[in-house]
């Protein structure tokens, strides 16, 4: 196949590749939302059988409440960070993998919540007459976040606060913080601040669902572990040592990139070499190869003119 046979050769464009699961995620996530802005505004309620309350605990509630946000700002916040840990989750290990931790990690937030409520007393909504429900998909975003990053702990990444304020970090310091802040706020606001306990009150009152961020933090933690064990590194076949033996052992010497003279190549064995060479840059892009095959194309390239 010639230079002028290939896709980007000629006006035909190759297909596009299909929109990840984690990009339809934050658009079924925005377009709630747009219904949510359409339910207040029109006075209606046709979105009440998603959030889980105390009243309301059906089953499908326990997963449908992380499509719904409380405004903008929560929307916001739960979408970059999804958009950004999702993508690498999908990336590496593939949609199942994705959609199995968003799912349970949604429903383990929802446990984690109800199992924190046990023996409250419900606060009740001032416009809806009804206990304050549970909404937001930050649970399962938590998990998708620890299943992405934990493998990256030195990476430094650089964040926007308050959306102008960059500031760079380790991955492993962001997740310490992450953490700590769930944890404080689970012990110090949210737990003390749903019971009425003489001795222990609530330190601050911040309307965050902490126990549902430490239920998706205790999922993500627990899929990475498995994932490691079930997926990464050698099998036992591949590092298994060798037998002693009393045999001389071979020494190796590291190899090292030399000029070693080759026969010369024909017209026809010189275009194949490069047919394969603009196989993997179609494939890949230029960047996809390696300094050495960059020298061979120009060699190549200079041989064909």
């Amino acid at each position: 196949m010639g230079i002028g046979d290939r896709t980007y050769m000629r006006d035909q464009r190759p297909a596009r590749e299909p929109i990840s699961v984690t990009a339809w995620v934050v658009g079924v996530l925005v377009a709630f939302f747009i219904l949510t802005l359409i339910q207040e505004s029109a006075g209606a309620n046709f979105l009440g059988w998603m959030p889980l309350a105390k009243d309301s605990l059906e089953p499908w509630r326990w997963l449908t409440y992380g499509f719904l946000h409380q405004d903008w700002l929560h929307l916001l916040g739960n979408c970059l960070i999804l958009w950004w840990t999702g993508s690498i989750v999908e990336k590496e290990y593939g949609r199942r993998v994705f959609l199995w931790t968003l799912g349970v990690g949604i429903l383990t937030g929802a446990a984690a919540w109800f199992l924190t409520g046990i023996g409250e007393i419900p606060k009740i909504d001032l416009e809806t007459k009804k206990p304050i429900p549970l909404i937001g998909i930050s649970a399962g975003v938590y998990a998708l976040m620890l299943v992405a990053l934990l493998d990256k702990l030195e990476h430094q990444i650089t964040l926007l606060l308050f959306f102008f304020l960059p500031v760079t970090l380790k991955v492993r310091w962001l997740l310490i913080v992450i953490s700590l802040f769930t944890v404080l706020g689970w012990a110090f606001a949210e737990l003390p601040g749903r019971h009425a306990w003489p001795q222990w009150h609530a330190a601050w009152n911040d309307g965050i669902a902490h126990s549902a961020h430490l239920g998706g933090l205790l999922l993500g933690w627990i899929a990475w572990r498995h994932l490691q064990r079930t997926s990464a590194g050698p099998s036992y076949a591949q590092i298994q040592e060798p037998m002693e033996s009393d045999a001389p052992r071979p020494s190796f010497e590291e190899t090292t990139e030399v000029n070693t003279p080759e026969r010369p190549l024909t017209r026809t064995q010189a275009r194949a070499e490069l047919d394969t060479l603009l196989d993997k840059i179609s494939a890949g892009g230029f960047g996809s190869l390696t300094a050495g095959e960059k020298r061979r194309l120009e060699e190549l390239s200079a041989r064909l003119r």
